[in-house]
């Protein structure tokens, strides 16, 4: 690998590091957490619909700050 390569590659992973920092910080857990929740078409496929029955329910065992804290 080239050497431009690598800072590409460091840079992006600063880069990524930094926004899930921003992302997992108090003042903008507030704002994510104060939002509406989205709400999903009526006329969705069964499957598609369980699919996300099952993602609302696994949100619900893991709290928004759970879920951003880990990555």
């Amino acid at each position: 690998m080239s050497g431009a390569r690598i800072n590409i590659n460091k840079t992006a992973a600063k880069v990524a590091t930094n926004i899930r920092r921003e992302l997992a910080s108090e003042s903008n857990l507030r704002v994510l957490e104060a939002l509406p929740a989205f709400q999903a078409d009526e006329h969705l496929p069964k499957k598609l619909r369980r699919l996300l029955e099952r993602l609302d329910a696994a949100e619900h065992d893991k709290p928004l700050r759970k879920m951003l804290r880990r990555s």
